[in-house]
């Protein structure tokens, strides 16, 4: 059995062709294709199926051995999508979840009486229900003939099947989905000025099967090769470690870090200034918990500086010694990469801290992602976090979960515990003390990850 797994990203598109024991055969990574247009670093929905198909395809020929893939299921962004006419064709480019022309409708939706704490996440220029209500206003072409909502990393899926559908845990990403409930909130979808929503499937749902297209043509699929709900990437890459271990908590460290945990008790009665809350992949209650920190700026702020940050990530230990930088602020204008990294490390164990505060049991941490790769950084965040940390030698948990989540619309078991190893970095007893104390001592003694709920 060979089910493929499609990542598509903000950067890179990946995809992956993954065997019966959840190992990857072969994993390819180009470029999200964008076009130049008044909608900066737009994607054109059809380029990109190509060049996902092109992927699909060669891998096929690398390592399918003739024999067509099983199943498909795609990731990645959240909050980016088109509308598409009743013969499924786009209507328009997908603009992207950072663009910021609707700053002033996110603020509107943010200040009614509709905005709620149950859709999990504060109304911001990144959701996609302020892009609705800013089309709605600026382009309302795109809006009408009762055009249909597509998820841009539900696309792919949408043209294989000719079935229009929006996966749960990017319906959770609008803005105007009740999390907890999982039920769209009508009366802020109205509010926003939503087009027609297709039918929400959760993650592992089956679509249906791929038509006529290159695929198919290519030998690459069957017409009984199944299509099958994925999702916004974070939660499909963390339902890949789960599968490990069902309470591990995630530190996936690039150039966004993001940290994930699942509660079953968080009654979405606040906002949280350092989470968002969206639903999970595989539990039928609770909500996932996200906290996400732009590293990018700080990065670049070293690189204007002259300072290599990949190269230091490379040192088997970081050097220097301890100092505590408890927000982006409080770095000095000079700051050096070890006291960037800190930083962020600091903000990440913050973000942790309120998950436990919501109801996140304190399971395991596991850290993925590029920069997962530098034993030194893990070390840092092993002895700020005041914890171990585990490394899976599964470097493409988002690519290769959407896999899994393939061979789950099959029904086969796979046990990938059987393909993966674990490493697991320990804290420097000498940095821990110092980070530890220092901790309590600015946020208060409750701030102990190694509480055990």
């Amino acid at each position: 059995m060979l089910v493929c797994g499609v990542d598509i990203g903000t950067t890179n598109l990946k995809v992956s062709i993954v065997d019966e024991t959840g190992v990857s055969k072969w994993t390819q990574a180009v470029p999200t294709p964008r076009v130049s247009s008044l909608l900066d670093s737009a994607i054109d929905a059809d380029v990109l199926v190509s060049a996902i198909e092109t992927l699909m395809i060669e891998g096929w020929k690398a390592v399918g051995k003739g024999k067509p893939l099983a199943a498909i299921a795609t990731t990645g962004v959240g909050e980016d999508g088109i509308c598409v006419d009743r013969n499924l064709e786009p209507l328009g480019f997908a603009i992207p979840w950072f663009d910021r022309r609707a700053m002033d409708e996110a603020s509107e939706i943010r200040l009614s009486g509709h905005a709620t704490a149950r859709a999990g996440i504060e109304m911001e220029h990144t959701r996609t229900a302020a892009k609705w209500l800013w089309l709605r206003r600026h382009d309302p072409k795109m809006l009408a003939n009762q055009s249909t909502w597509i998820a841009l990393t539900d696309y792919p899926s949408v043209v294989w099947t000719g079935r229009p559908f929006l996966s749960e845990t990017l319906a959770s990403r609008t803005g105007c989905y009740d999390v907890g409930r999982r039920a769209w909130i009508e009366a802020l979808v109205e509010f926003c000025g939503a087009p027609f929503l297709p039918e929400v499937l959760r993650a592992g749902d089956v679509v249906g099967v791929v038509g006529e297209g290159s695929l198919l043509s290519s030998g690459a699929v069957s017409r009984r090769t199944l299509v099958v709900a994925g999702g916004h990437d974070h939660p499909v890459a963390a339902a890949m470690i789960q599968r490990i271990d069902a309470t591990a908590r995630v530190d996936s460290i690039g150039t966004a870090n993001v940290l994930y945990g699942e509660s079953a008790t968080f009654p979405l009665d606040r906002f949280d200034r350092y989470l968002a809350f969206m639903v999970p992949v595989q539990a039928r209650v609770g909500v996932a918990c996200l906290g996400v920190f732009e590293f990018s700026s700080a990065a670049q702020t070293l690189q204007a500086q002259g300072i290599d940050i990949r190269s230091i990530l490379a040192l088997p230990k970081l050097p220097g010694e301890p100092n505590f930088y408890a927000r982006p602020n409080d770095l000095p204008a000079d700051a050096d990469a070890r006291s960037v990294l800190e930083m962020a490390s600091i903000t990440a164990r913050r973000m942790f801290d309120h998950m436990r505060c919501a109801g996140v049991p304190s399971g395991e941490i596991y850290a993925t992602g590029g920069w997962s790769r530098s034993r030194s950084l893990l070390e840092l965040r092993a002895s700020i976090f005041g914890v171990p940390l585990h490394v899976l030698s599964e470097q493409e948990p988002a690519v290769v979960g959407a896999a899994l989540l393939a061979a789950e619309g099959l029904e086969e078991h796979v046990d990938f515990t059987t393909g993966v190893t674990t490493q697991t970095i320990y804290p420097d007893t000498r940095w821990e003390t110092f980070y530890q104390d220092t901790y309590k001592a600015y946020f208060g003694a409750a701030a102990d990850l190694t509480n055990r709920n």
